[in-house]
Order: structure tokens, then C-alpha cells, then sequence
């Protein structure tokens, strides 16, 4: 019987906001969050600098507006959620 809920308590699908085993979610409430989004930079950073050596300094820079792209997607969706609309800030409508 235990080993049952042990089995159901390590569930194969990763929590909302984690990737690859990356906790992607808001950095700002969580320090496990900022370390992965530091480790993400990192990575990201390496591949630019590696592009840039290897093919040409502008591949590199479509590279970074690439990666730029994917990552602001996600963000502005985060924006929006937690500003909310308008219309849920006033009272008693």
C-alpha cells in the first residue's frame, strides 16, 4: 500500500512553469526559479558567443533575435496575468 502512494506521489509530468527540469516559473517569488532563468542565460549566452565564432558574427545576432523572440512570449503573457484587466481593480461594480 505505501508503495503505491509513493508511486503516486512522483507523478511523470512536470509541474506548471518547469521544462527539461528547469523551474522556468516567476523568478522574482522563487530562488530556485531565478537560479534555473541564470542557468538558461548562461546557456543561451554560450551558444550566441559559439555561433558568432564558429559561422559568422551575423548569424549570431539572428541567433540572439531568435532566441530573444521565444523568450518574450512567455513574458508578455506573464505581464498580462499578473496586471489583470482594468475592469478587476474596482470595487463594487
Amino acid at each position: 500500500m505505501a508503495e503505491q502512494q509513493n508511486d503516486a506521489d512522483e507523478s511523470p509530468v512536470p509541474a506548471r512553469g518547469e521544462r527539461f527540469g528547469f523551474d522556468l516559473g516567476n523568478p522574482i517569488r522563487r530562488e530556485s526559479a531565478a537560479f534555473s532563468w541564470l542557468i538558461v542565460v548562461i546557456i543561451a549566452a554560450v551558444t550566441i558567443g559559439a555561433v558568432g565564432k564558429l559561422i559568422s558574427p551575423l548569424a549570431a545576432v539572428i541567433w540572439t533575435l531568435i532566441l530573444l523572440a521565444i523568450v518574450c512570449v512567455p513574458v508578455f503573457k506573464g505581464l498580462i496575468y499578473e496586471l489583470g484587466s482594468p475592469d478587476d481593480d474596482e470595487p463594487g461594480e
